[in-house]
């Protein structure tokens, strides 16, 4: 079974304000299902290096929920998973804001966004099948020529909000949706889901 890390939310829970660690468990039931092996990543960046070289990883995933742009521990071990990723040539797919997170490693701008939190989407580009709808559960999106460097458009929404690219060079993907909050997840997500990390 082929093991994808997945990076988590780093937050301050409780009266006490513990910093923990925490995922939707619906990702990680989802790439189960999927025939994966998930396994969660601590936001600790001293150790991140050695623990995904030991780990030897098929793919990674940056997760979704929060700020892409703070600055903290999860911050940091994104960027050292985007590096390890770039380095040895294995996918990574970013999930909203881990999208979000890869489009400012490759330098690219995010701005307030209307009308996609908690909205459905048709999405549109050159290699997508008409018809496709997403949901959509962010504030903070980009159009095409907010992209990062080297990252390219696959599809976006009809108000030109990027939804779906990659990197040129690198096995990147980014989504803007959340394939984990659907009921059921749709055939298109699987499939992209898979072909990404197969």
């Amino acid at each position: 079974m082929k093991k994808i890390i997945i990076s988590q939310r780093f937050e301050k829970i409780g009266k006490f304000k513990e910093l923990r660690d925490n995922l939707d468990t619906r990702l990680t039931n989802l790439i189960l299902k999927l025939g994966f092996l998930p396994i969660l990543l601590p936001s600790n960046s001293r150790n991140v290096l050695r623990y995904i070289n030991e780990i030897s990883p098929s793919g990674i995933i940056l997760s979704e929920g929060g700020n892409p742009k703070k600055k903290d521990e999860r911050y940091n071990s994104e960027k050292i998973l985007l590096n390890f990723a770039s380095k040895k040539k294995i996918p990574l797919l970013g999930i909203c804001r881990g999208a979000q997170r890869i489009n400012i490693h490759f330098k690219g701008k995010l701005r307030k966004i209307k009308n996609h939190v908690r909205k459905k989407h048709f999405i549109s580009g050159p290699s997508i099948i008409k018809g496709i709808k997403v949901n959509s559960y962010h504030d903070l999106g980009f159009n095409k020529k907010m992209l990062g460097k080297k990252l390219n458009n696959l599809a976006t929404s009809n108000d030109g909000i990027v939804k779906y690219f990659k990197h040129e060079n690198n096995l990147f993907f980014g989504i803007m949706w959340h394939p984990e909050r659907d009921r059921e997840v749709s055939y298109f997500d699987k499939k992209l889901i898979k072909d990404i990390f197969r």
